[in-house]
């Protein structure tokens, strides 16, 4: 799983001279070093979530440089269709603002320090810089200044118009910031920093009113986090964020295809035909067996559901192998 892992391994304490919190799968020692090296107290104050340093200052890093991004892209999208009857000097000073706005998101991404010990946090940030550096040179072209002199409205708009198309086709990485904050505690910790927190606030600033998101009910905790490969050994108790999922319980495997709030879990046998159980209600269960003369059944229980994800609880009592 992304992040090093989730699961018991993120979410157990371990008592070493100190004390020790575990906030979001995240574990934090009052006056103690933390695992970047940075010493912290955070003794004082355990009224709010906690973060090692590294870890504010990357979610932070990040949230401003796709805010960067995406407001660059909505501007451009805007734009797209204002050049055509408009003065040159139009198409001349988006074209260079689109060239510095994107120079400047680019240095903001690469100033973003990688964790080692998180390789999707150096992912993240290359897929985004490769994106950016896939169309930066030909905006640069179409921007510089010797290049426009001379030329015509239409030409100077064309030219606008192609930037627009490059700048909106700048990519989302996958898996996305999205992705990783619904599926990685340490991800989500990183993405309430309040710095992230101040992005997502001005960017509703500036949308302007609008209906209230319909609240979506928590999901109940799971004791092993997004981890499924924790249900190998035949007892687990797992969160489910994609769509769509396989579970290996033992020698069995489980398709897991979430729909709103229903879970459908499949297995299918070698030789063919499949169970199917549908489950839509906390406390709905599901068995499933080998077919044919095998013993042992695993049980699917649904703990809860949400548009997000689910929380399943799995318990085997087949024969090993």
């Amino acid at each position: 799983m992304f992040g090093g892992g989730v699961g018991r391994r993120r979410e157990m304490g371990i008592v070493a001279g100190g004390l020790v919190v575990a906030v979001g799968g995240v574990l934090f020692m009052a006056g103690a070093e933390t695992d970047d090296g940075e010493s912290d107290d955070f003794s004082a104050d355990t009224s709010g979530p906690f973060f090692t340093p590294s870890q504010r200052d990357w979610g932070e890093g990040m949230c401003e440089s796709m805010a960067s991004l995406k407001a660059l892209q909505t501007d451009s999208v805007k734009k797209a269709d204002t050049f055509a009857g408009s003065p040159d000097s139009v198409a001349s000073t988006y074209l260079t603002s689109a060239s510095s706005a994107l120079e400047d998101i680019s240095r903001k991404f690469a100033a973003v320090d990688s964790l080692t010990r998180i390789p999707e946090t150096g992912r993240l940030r290359a897929s985004y810089l490769r994106e950016i550096d896939r169309v930066r040179p030909e905006v640069g072209e179409l921007s510089d200044a010797d290049g426009l002199a001379g030329l015509s409205t239409r030409e100077k708009t064309g030219r606008a118009e192609r930037v627009t198309s490059l700048v909106a086709g700048i990519k989302e990485p996958n898996p996305s910031w999205d992705q990783l904050t619904q599926e990685d505690r340490w991800f989500e910790t990183a993405g309430n920093s309040p710095g992230c927190v101040k992005v997502r606030q001005a960017e509703r600033a500036k949308s302007g009113p609008s209906e209230p998101p319909e609240p979506v009910p928590p999901l109940p905790p799971a004791a092993d986090g997004a981890s499924l490969g924790a249900c190998l050994d035949g007892a687990c108790e797992v969160r489910v964020m994609k769509p769509e999922a396989d579970i290996k319980v033992g020698g069995l495997t489980l398709e897991v295809t979430r729909d709103g709030s229903k879970v459908t879990v499949v297995h299918s046998y070698p030789s063919g035909g499949a169970v199917r159980v549908n489950l839509s209600e906390e406390g709905a269960r599901g068995t499933f067996g080998r077919g044919g003369d095998a013993t042992g059944t695993v049980t699917v229980e649904l703990k809860g559901v949400n548009r997000n994800g689910a929380v399943l609880r799995i318990n085997s009592s087949l024969p090993p192998g």
